[in-house]
């Protein structure tokens, strides 16, 4: 097995290898070289685009076997806090072939170690702000279809710190409930990087902004022709002293009505996985949950991970 840091050569087979890994993976199309290269760019020119979770010192490594592909890795380095002065590591993406457990191990142990020599103080694995814009849609961390991946995270002393939780909703059909609230709603239609346009719907009271709930194209995430089918909602919120008066419901509905008009098929919604409130109302408004995600956290003074 040899360990090779990633080039452009590689892109055709680490492509195909990402692909692979994600085939099962919920609202992860097939991507293109050239997408993949996009998000490789860091790696390459060392000239990221942090709008698409670009990071500093990216790095990534392939492990290799009678040349064929069994683990990637792409990591990179972060900053936090009001003045941004303390470095963590990231890992935007690992997958290793089910069965390649040392494969696994060995990318994963190579890009921990170059994060050291930048004197990280904790590795964050799958957030939110760093994935790659194509891998799952908005607020996806590591998916639990990438299981393997997730047990050799826990095996080397990461932890759960962060969860989203996926719902769909296949050939849709809804009514509008109007809400007990009397509001006036207004919708805005934008065009995106999808085929069809995203939407936020806006609900009024006495000139007031009361609620809002906007939706975006699954092209946004994926060019591939399927993506463009769903909706994604991205955020459905109401006022505190106008919630429980069918508001949220109202609003979430009448979005998917307009939005069904101009050729939508199919909705998908997510919840942080301990809202339980939201994961009750969408789980009974016709959605069914999909894929269940994870951030992983690992603080580098933790005692070293154990070894089989």
């Amino acid at each position: 097995m040899e360990i090779l840091p990633y080039t452009c050569d590689m892109q055709t087979s680490v492509t195909q290898f990402y692909n692979r890994m994600t085939a099962d993976v919920p609202h992860c199309y097939p991507v293109k070289e050239e997408e993949f290269a996009v998000a490789m760019r860091g790696v390459t020119t060392g000239k990221a685009d942090k709008k698409d979770g670009g990071l500093d010192s990216e790095t990534a490594f392939v492990a290799v076997v009678n040349d064929v592909v069994q683990a990637f890795i792409h990591v990179g380095v972060g900053q936090i806090g009001e003045n941004r002065e303390e470095k963590i590591g990231v890992i935007r993406f690992l997958g290793y072939e089910r069965g390649a457990r040392r494969a696994g191990q060995a990318v994963l142990e190579k890009a921990e170690d170059d994060l050291k020599t930048h004197n990280v103080s904790r590795i964050s694995a799958f957030s939110q702000d760093c994935r790659y814009r194509f891998y799952h849609f908005e607020h996806a961390h590591l998916s639990d279809t990438l299981d393997q991946v997730q047990g050799l995270l826990g095996f080397n002393g990461y932890r759960r710190c962060e969860g989203e939780v996926f719902l769909d909703w296949e050939n849709y059909s809804v009514t509008p409930t109007p809400s007990r609230l009397p509001v006036t709603l207004s919708i805005n239609w934008k065009d995106g990087r999808g085929q069809l346009p995203n939407c936020t719907v806006h609900a009024h009271k006495d000139g007031e902004e009361v609620g809002i709930c906007a939706s975006v194209c699954g092209g946004e995430f994926s060019s591939h022709p399927d993506a463009q089918d769903w909706l994604h909602t991205v955020w459905l919120g109401v006022e505190d002293d106008f919630q429980g008066q069918g508001l949220g419901r109202y609003l979430l509905q009448y979005a998917l009505q307009e939005m069904k008009k101009i050729g939508y098929k199919h909705a998908a919604i997510s919840t942080a996985w301990d809202n339980h409130r939201a994961f009750l109302f969408y789980s009974n408004c016709g959605y069914r949950t999909v894929d269940w995600t994870y951030e992983f956290v690992k603080d580098l003074s933790e005692t070293p991970t154990q070894k089989w």
